[in-house]
């Protein structure tokens, strides 16, 4: 892989860390690093599902407004530096492994006296790299993604311009809490004193955490106003709408990447973005794995959604297709695929399970004795382990129809790599 090296500083990290009941921990590595994010602008954004289109629509944005943007995303799809960018180019490996190097030298100084390797996660040492580039190279504005919650998340360090907070669902629940009000509280924990928009579409227990940390913050909350939004024309290829007598388009189709779009262009606007910038920035976002095309005869669409709400998303832009439609589903351990398979009960004809795209996926054998409980019946499921082999059984299977990959960003990397 041509980012070894860079893969190689990371593994002597554990994925998670030692567990943190507060921010001191990475304090202390930022304040050895002469603390960098305390040189930056931030767009600070946490939630379940949405952050990676969010991010997208901010940063085309800023860039086309004549900011030098920023922007710090997780996962990655197909190379680990797509997570840092700046003016949506991705860091060179040269910087990242500079970079790198500093903050595991300032990181080995810093630690309690155990091995460091154990007590920091490959996360905070990645987003303290992430923050010493920003800085060198004098970004306006950073947009930052949390990695996992928002309360406790290395990110929340940082002092927001505004901060965002995008759809909540169920996610990580085994860190976050079992009840959609505790991962709402964690995700809510960036809100500070500086405004904070929320997603539209929010649960009545998520919309209860973050008004109520808003208030105790002397947050302004500032939702989009969907009876202002008008004119519809959602498609898998893209949507017109119109919004507080705007029109906008995106590229990236389905519904909730409009809701996706008003929650970026009310940050936009409480930033003072013209609206001809906050258009041309809609229009040209593109996300890998976002209801991503690879083929249009038979249509093949990877989508990268791994839990039941954003699954959910994505069948829904298909709702009123009355075609065949074969899903490719692959999904990691710890994820949500029972709610995820009973989502796609109700929308798949033939469903095909594979595995072969992770070590840590859950087996085929485990997902197809799930597929029965929720309706499947065996003569329309079928298990190939080899990703790319699935999607051509599927694509026989569809016959004409849809196509449609899903259940990890994993998955899809691996058959739009070929790996």
């Amino acid at each position: 892989m041509n980012d070894k090296s860079t893969l190689e500083m990371l593994s002597m990290f554990s994925a998670g860390g030692k567990p943190v009941s507060d921010l001191s921990r990475f304090t202390a590595l930022c304040n050895a690093l002469g603390d960098p994010q305390n040189d930056l602008k931030f767009i600070h954004i946490a939630g379940t599902n949405g952050k990676g289109s969010v991010s997208e629509y901010l940063s085309r944005a800023l860039i086309d407004a004549g900011f030098k943007a920023g922007k710090f995303t997780s996962p990655y799809v197909f190379n680990i530096r797509e997570r840092i960018q700046l003016q949506n180019r991705l860091i060179s490996k040269k910087d990242l492994d500079e970079n790198l190097k500093l903050v595991i030298s300032a990181a080995q100084k810093t630690g309690s006296g155990g091995s460091t390797a154990q007590e920091y996660s490959q996360f905070e040492i990645l987003t303290a790299a992430a923050f010493l580039y920003f800085r060198k190279k004098s970004a306006d504005t950073v947009v930052l993604e949390t990695g996992i919650g928002g309360l406790l998340d290395c990110t929340n360090i940082v002092t927001p311009e505004i901060s965002i907070i995008t759809a909540v669902g169920f996610d990580h629940s085994d860190i976050l809490g079992a009840e959609l009000g505790d991962i709402a509280s964690h995700k809510a924990g960036i809100i500070k004193h500086a405004p904070c928009v929320m997603y539209p579409v929010q649960e009545r227990a998520a919309y209860v955490e973050i008004k109520t940390r808003a208030e105790k913050t002397g947050a302004e909350l500032i939702i989009p106003d969907l009876d202002s939004l008008a004119d519809e024309k959602i498609s898998v290829y893209g949507n017109d709408f119109t919004y507080k007598g705007g029109k906008f388009q995106t590229t990236m189709g389905g519904r909730h990447q409009i809701l996706n779009a008003l929650t970026a262009i009310e940050t936009l606007r409480a930033l003072g973005i013209s609206g001809r910038y906050i258009k041309s920035g809609l229009k040209a976002a593109l996300v890998p794995a976002r209801m991503q095309i690879i083929r249009k005869n038979p249509l093949i669409i990877l989508d990268g959604a791994h839990n039941r709400q954003s699954i959910a998303a994505a069948k829904e832009v298909f709702a009123l297709w009355r075609v065949r439609k074969a899903v490719v589903f692959g999904i990691l351990d710890g994820k949500d695929y029972l709610g995820a398979l009973q989502e796609l009960s109700t929308f798949a004809d033939m469903l095909v399970l594979t595995d072969g795209f992770a070590e840590n996926a859950i087996s085929c054998s485990d997902l197809y004795r799930a597929a029965l409980l929720f309706g499947f019946y065996g003569g329309c499921i079928f298990t190939v382990s080899e990703p790319r082999r699935a999607v051509e059984l599927a694509t026989e299977l569809c016959g004409g129809g849809i196509v449609l990959v899903t259940g990890s960003i994993r998955l899809a990397a691996a058959i739009d790599t070929g790996q």
